[in-house]
């Protein structure tokens, strides 16, 4: 299966911040709580993730669990599908609310484009 179509809008490593202290809100699914506890960076005052220079990942190819959507859902359980069409449909919600560029917006897998 081939890897998530991210955009590389980077909404998700600016966010760490706010995932990580907000971890009890994830606490009906252990997955998510283990790859919280596992993340070893830390986020700015802003909640940017420390990793991410020039608006990209600098550790992509090695990133933690947390940040690798196709591993996380076979960890949980999903059909990887369900999870990216899932995931497609935040991340697009999530690039609306900042008001970037619909360039940004993943079509492959949300059925509400």
């Amino acid at each position: 299966m081939s890897e998530f179509p991210c955009t590389g809008c980077s909404l998700c490593c600016r966010a760490i911040g706010v995932i990580l202290a907000e971890q009890d809100l994830f606490k009906k699914l252990p997955v998510v709580v283990q790859a919280i506890k596992e993340f070893p960076y830390k986020a700015n005052a802003e909640g940017v993730c420390e990793k991410l220079v020039d608006n990209r990942c600098s550790v992509y190819k090695s990133r933690p669990l947390l940040c690798n959507i196709r591993e996380l859902g076979l960890l949980m359980g999903y059909p990887t599908e369900e999870w990216y069409r899932l995931n497609a449909e935040t991340c697009n919600q999530l690039i609306r609310s900042a008001g970037l560029d619909e360039s940004y917006l993943i079509y492959d897998y949300d059925r509400n484009q």
